[in-house]
């Protein structure tokens, strides 16, 4: 009779081989998956993408636990432009490896791409989690931060980060930025002085001075300091742009386009100049030359909700309702609590006769805005002319009430007189 002692050797004999060789297989496919991102890095840095996309996906198939491979692959993606599929290998790459900070923070600066800034601020808490003094980390999350006006939180960052460096002019200035946003002026202004005395000649400097003096209208000042920076660097877009801004607050709609069409030559993909020309072909009288510039505002940041709603109403006021409506739309439906959308759709579609879809956007903006005279006003005309007298009368009393005083007169000529 065989000893249970000997079958149980038996067995972890057999157990331990079968370990070594699942053990040695997963070692086999590592090192040809290794192989693959080599190619697909030769090839990234040949500038042949689609070959580089097929050989990360090569490593992926050989080694699907490979988290690095998903990793590269996710970059590669989103250098492309194809954000939702690199969003997808983000995913994969940190469900493999979750203690991963990198990750975190690659995933987080897609999610800035594409203006998710509470989901870029969730990761890169989990990745400052992983690597608490990692001063990037902590710089990407302040402005992430300063783009969702978390100003405690941007500003506990840059505190940690000036602390440490207390020579850091972008901190510096950013800090000035979130004092800014604070109305913490005194404290504004004694950051944008230590910055300019650790650095005299940042064209950045001086573009921070000039938005703090364009914030209290000092327009000389603001203008010098735009100037400046510009004399440092001629390459420097946006105090062009925030020049400009100085010389529409003058009057000089000439002078602004000028250094708007400037900004936009130096930088093609900056939506803000963009719409600011288009405002500024608007005020000279130049509606299909702002529609354009709004399309290509769009065209830069599809989800320009200003751009949209601004580009709706200049079609509407050059005749093109039909072309019109579907910029309100998608414009109401990325800000759908803003009343005066709803309002100024319903007037387009009440100037086009369109009376029962019109009182219907009328009725969401009051919804959202019970107090909205300039709402309950055009509800009030537009529910005479469709023949709704009684409750039109009530709209524009009440419009009266709100301080509408243009309501007074459609009262005396339409209705009996206020009550």
């Amino acid at each position: 009779m065989k000893s249970p002692i000997r079958y149980f050797w038996i067995f972890l004999i057999l157990f331990v081989g079968a370990e070594l060789m699942a053990q040695q297989v997963l070692t086999q496919n590592r090192q040809a998956a290794m192989q693959f991102l080599q190619k697909a890095e030769m090839a990234k840095r040949g500038g042949n993408f689609n070959i580089a996309i097929d050989e990360y996906t090569a490593a992926i198939v050989t080694d699907p636990n490979y988290a690095e491979a998903y990793m590269k692959r996710a970059l590669m993606l989103q250098q492309m432009g194809r954000y939702e599929e690199s969003m997808r290998d983000h995913n994969k790459a940190i469900d493999l490896n979750p203690y991963s900070d990198v990750f975190y923070d690659q995933r987080a600066r897609l999610q800035l791409l594409q203006s998710d800034y509470k989901g870029a601020i969730t990761d890169l808490d989990q990745a400052l989690l992983l690597s608490p003094y990692n001063d990037q980390l902590l710089d990407t999350r302040a402005v992430a931060q300063l783009q969702t006006n978390e100003f405690a939180g941007a500003l506990a960052d840059l505190n940690f980060l000036i602390e440490i460096n207390p020579k850091d002019t972008l901190a510096l200035l950013k800090r000035a930025i979130t004092h800014m946003r604070l109305d913490n002026y005194e404290f504004a202004a004694e950051d944008i002085n230590t910055a300019l005395e650790l650095n005299p000649y940042s064209e950045l400097v001086y573009d921070v001075k000039g938005l703090f003096h364009l914030h209290f209208n000092e327009l000389d000042l603001a203008y010098e300091a735009f100037d400046k920076a510009i004399s440092l660097n001629t390459n420097f877009y946006l105090a062009y742009y925030n020049r400009s801004v100085v010389h529409k607050k003058r009057g000089n709609i000439e002078a602004s386009m000028s250094d708007l069409n400037t900004a936009i030559a130096l930088n093609q993909d900056f939506p803000n100049a963009f719409f600011n020309r288009a405002i500024a072909n608007k005020l000279l009288g130049n509606e299909e030359a702002a529609v354009e510039d709004y399309s290509k505002a769009i065209a830069v940041k599809s989800d320009f909700t200003q751009a949209l709603f601004n580009r709706g109403f200049s079609k509407s006021m050059l005749g093109d309702y039909a072309e019109s409506l579907p910029d309100f739309d998608r414009a109401i439906e990325s800000n759908p609590m803003d009343p005066t959308m709803w309002n100024v759709r319903a007037n387009v579609k009440a100037f086009f006769g369109k009376y029962r879809e019109a009182l219907s956007d009328y009725d969401q903006a009051i919804t959202l805005d019970p107090e909205f005279a300039e709402a309950y006003y055009n509800r009030g005309f537009t529910r005479i002319l469709s023949y709704q007298t009684i409750q039109g009368c009530e709209d524009l009393e009440m419009a009266m009430k709100l301080g509408f005083r243009q309501a007074e007169e459609k009262i005396r000529y339409f209705c009996t007189g206020p009550k």
